[in-house]
């Protein structure tokens, strides 16, 4: 046979050779090269299809929509739905706020030495507290919203509103920005991108609505807010999300994707032990009945089965044996069946469980056997070991609450969560981690201001070049050991 008549396909460590004859298939065993090259195609192709799940966009109208999560649009609803039902993640959260956000927002500039010193301009905050009697939401409660979206999906969505003559020069040229909900906006562009991929830079659209029933109709379309022209558009929304490497469009959670199992498993624990509580042999008593009783009631049952079945007219006939009835409601005899000695056990157990049973809504759960030799029921402890099944489920349970606060980066002792929760005893300790802490809230900070410190600018161009910028008001808590004994917090007696 030539070559030319001999055809062979591999695939990893298999394949197939075609001959005159017919086909015939054939596997390389035990070769750990091929089983190596099967397992980096298997993982390219995983990696492939993220990437082009990734690549996924949708139409509305005329828009190109790139999708933000992984064969869907709903990544922030996603973040949103694990994190909501876990014990600690909305309160690590709040506490990330909180911290933020501190006193509140404030006006500063730098001086020579960097350090912040704050400012009173009466002109900007008169127009900070102009927002609410114009119509629009404080700027407080603005600049909050956008730190509670920052810390779940680190994308900040605001709201230009215009004066409608802004192009002619007047002053104040905004009138107050608003919070668009990360949940609620997507990117959009025109661009017909068949064979590129589309990328953050391509999206000159803003399309916001209710992403669960996207049908175009409930849809509205804004333009992106541009920089180099600012006052083209009469109303602009501003996108901005922080860059997550590999990831063109949207900003993803540095950590999500790796604690997703992790708590998932920390959400399913409370179940898992509710479930138990509900369905276990709570009693744990093993109920033996013996034979002897049981033949001894059968025969009695089906003896006067027999007898009222046999009875004549103007006899009196048994209704009923230790709660068995015998006659039905038209007082005809029923004939024995192997049910009723059933139903006598089931009774004589339900007295029993009435007996045993406490507040718990499934104690006294029995399980009954038949004992041959003995007429006496029995009852015995029955084997379990729901304590090694509790302390195994906890334990796992604290492991997790472990890695969530190690992949959130926010160090436990600061956070209220010690030890099963038992607060840091180092003072030190806290106060230590809490100033490392605050020296990462520098970028935060910048980007969810980055819009309302645009906005000033652009309203007061003097604001630029003195330098005069909004923060937020984070002060520095001082050592017990600073501060004089009169100063110094103390618990107070209660009235």
């Amino acid at each position: 046979m030539t070559k030319e008549e001999l055809q062979i396909e591999f695939s990893g460590n298999h394949g197939f050779a075609v001959v005159k004859t017919g086909v015939v298939t054939f596997e390389i065993d035990g070769n750990a090269d091929f089983e190596r090259e099967d397992k980096r195609v298997s993982q390219f192709q995983q990696i492939y299809q993220r990437y082009a799940s990734e690549n996924m966009s949708m139409r509305i109208g005329e828009y190109n929509v790139p999708l933000w999560g992984n064969r869907h649009n709903l990544y922030p609803q996603e973040v949103h739905a694990l994190i909501s039902d876990n014990k600690l993640m909305p309160g690590i959260i709040q506490k990330r706020i909180d911290f933020l956000f501190g006193k509140g927002p404030i006006l500063y500039k730098n001086n020579e030495n960097g350090e912040r010193i704050q400012v009173q301009d009466a002109a900007i905050s008169d127009w900070l507290e102009s927002w609410e009697t114009s119509g629009y939401e404080d700027y407080r409660d603005y600049l909050r919203s956008l730190i509670t979206d920052y810390y779940h999906v680190k994308t900040c969505v605001s709201q230009y509103h215009f004066r409608r003559a802004r192009r002619l020069g007047e002053q104040n040229s905004i009138i107050a920005l608003s919070y668009i909900g990360a949940d609620e906006a997507r990117l959009a562009t025109t661009k017909e991108i068949l064979l590129e991929r589309i990328k953050q830079q391509d999206c000159d659209h803003v399309i916001v609505g209710d992403w669960f029933v996207a049908n175009g109709r409930e849809m509205q379309v804004y333009p992106r807010f541009n920089p180099k022209e600012p006052l083209r558009k009469a109303e602009a929304i501003a996108f901005n999300s922080e860059k997550t490497f590999g990831k063109w469009v949207y900003a993803y959670n540095d950590w999500f994707a790796g604690l997703y199992e992790w708590i998932k498993a920390s959400n399913l624990t409370p179940r898992y032990l509710n479930s138990y509580l509900k369905n276990a042999l709570n009693a744990h008593i093993h109920c033996k009945i013996p034979a002897a009783w049981y033949g001894q009631n059968k025969t009695i049952l089906e003896r006067m089965c027999n007898e009222n079945c046999a009875a004549g007219p103007n006899d009196k006939l048994i209704s009923e044996f230790m709660g068995i009835k015998l006659l039905d409601e038209q007082g005809k005899a029923f004939r024995f069946n192997e049910n009723m000695i059933l139903e006598l056990i089931k009774l004589e157990l339900e007295k029993i469980t009435t007996l045993m049973s406490g507040e718990g809504k499934n104690q006294g759960k029995l399980y009954a056997t038949l004992k041959i030799g003995q007429e006496g029921w029995e009852f015995e402890e029955f084997p379990s070991k729901f304590k090694d099944y509790f302390e195994s489920v906890l334990k796992y349970d604290r492991r997790a609450d472990e890695v969530v606060l190690a992949g959130i980066g926010i160090n436990s002792s600061i956070t209220n969560v010690e030890k099963d929760g038992v607060i840091s005893k180092s003072g030190s300790e806290v106060y230590y981690n809490y100033i490392v802490y605050l020296n990462t809230l520098s970028f935060p900070e910048y980007f969810i201001c980055k819009e309302i410190n645009r906005a000033i600018q652009m309203n007061f161009p003097r604001a630029k070049t003195e330098g005069i910028r909004l923060g937020f008001n984070i002060e520095i808590p001082s050592k017990q050991s600073e501060i004089s004994p009169n100063d110094r917090l103390t618990a107070q007696n209660p009235v």
